[in-house]
């Protein structure tokens, strides 16, 4: 039986590896590692299978309970603090290249990249005019009339 533990092992570490990369729940790395672990000391000779089971169990469990939580709460820390480009969009103000209505979406150009343009709410943002984006929905952009514009208008 011992000789072919080292491929028993092999497919329970691909298998936990595809299963972390289809769920990205930090889960099943931890028995792609203990794995990986038991396949080396499959090659130990004399080493009994069921001795390999145990170091297994033991090593998934361990650094499941053990390190998980302190991984999790890092990535989970990388995650809350640093921007993603979408978030460095809300916020901004550009300029209408086309008009957006409750019917139809407009465009502006957000950098060097021209995305659509929905009206948060039953207004049209016309060509020319200056909007602030609030949200991103997808692949478009939810804008609104910016203030700086309309206390202008008002003036």
């Amino acid at each position: 039986m011992e000789q072919y533990m080292v491929w028993v092992w092999l497919g329970v570490t691909v298998a936990a590896i595809i299963a972390e990369v289809a769920s990205v729940q930090l889960v099943s790395i931890w028995f792609a590692m203990a794995g990986a672990v038991s396949i080396a000391f499959s090659f130990i000779p004399g080493f009994p299978w069921w001795g390999q089971v145990i170091l297994f169990a033991v090593l998934a469990a361990g650094s499941l309970l053990g390190l998980r939580p302190f991984c999790k709460k890092w990535l989970d820390r990388r995650g809350k603090n640093g921007k993603t480009n979408m978030d460095l969009i809300i916020g901004t103000e550009v300029r209408m290249i086309a008009t957006a209505d409750f019917d139809h979406l407009g465009q502006a150009k957000v950098g060097d990249v021209v995305w659509s343009i929905k009206p948060l709410k039953e207004e049209v943002l016309e060509e020319g005019s200056i909007v602030k984006i609030v949200a991103v929905e997808g692949n478009k952009l939810i804008a609104t009339k910016s203030e700086d514009a309309e206390s202008s208008d008002n003036e």
